[in-house]
């Protein structure tokens, strides 16, 4: 319990952690990656080796992140798991798959792209607007995904009572910016949802090691 309690503390920090990286380097290096499938080509053209980690830093260890961080939020040994948890278990890892492959897919069409094989220019853009088309198929902005899985994991955190009321409020009003990214006239409130998130995990980040800590204390003076 205790070693996936530290998991969990680990794995919370971490996707708050990618979660940041993602931001900045939308806002910094790349202000204009989600302006349409010509501008991201050309973020991928000039920077093709460092949007790889890009993505496999806010896909792949944060889709790992938030599969570790459920498991340790919905571990429970003294009875059966409910319904709502097991719901909320199967969507943790519906969201972690589905960050998987939208971030596999990234990683590998930019590698494909850009080998030696494809040479033409209008070969690679060609190409290009099929795996944009891909990407934005599956949704890559992946925040309603992870509205209801927020949405989901508050939901169970309550009836636990392991979170403040106001903190799961506030997890409450974190989904509706991501629910809102259904809508393509709202797509940059996932960018709320992302700095709101970052708050999120950092808080139940430190709620896990603030339990680890009592269950120490606890079992230190049973001996």
């Amino acid at each position: 319990m205790r070693n996936k309690q530290l998991y969990g503390v680990f794995a919370s920090f971490i996707c708050a952690t990618s979660f940041i990286l993602g931001l900045c380097l939308i806002f910094i290096i790349a202000p204009d990656f989600n302006d349409g499938p010509d501008q991201r080509l050309r973020t991928l053209t000039n920077f093709s080796g460092l949007m790889q980690v890009w993505y496999f830093l806010v896909y792949v260890v944060f889709g790992i992140s938030v599969l570790v961080l459920s498991v340790s939020l919905l571990e429970n040994q003294t009875r059966e798991h409910t319904v709502l948890q097991q719901i909320t278990m199967l969507m943790s890892y519906l969201w972690s798959c589905y960050i998987f492959a939208s971030g596999f897919i990234a990683i590998l069409s930019i590698e494909f792209l850009f080998s030696e094989n494809i040479k033409l220019e209008t070969a690679v853009v060609d190409l290009w607007r099929d795996i944009y088309a891909i990407q934005m198929g599956l949704g890559e902005g992946f925040e309603w995904v992870g509205a209801i899985w927020v949405v989901l994991i508050n939901t169970c955190l309550l009836k636990e009572r392991r979170l403040s009321k106001k903190l799961v409020i506030f997890g409450y009003f974190i989904s509706f910016f991501g629910f809102s990214t259904l809508i393509p006239s709202l797509k940059e409130m996932g960018a709320v949802f992302g700095l709101l998130q970052i708050i999120w995990f950092i808080f139940v980040g430190f709620m896990l090691l603030r339990e680890k800590r009592t269950l120490q204390q606890h079992s230190t003076s049973n001996f």
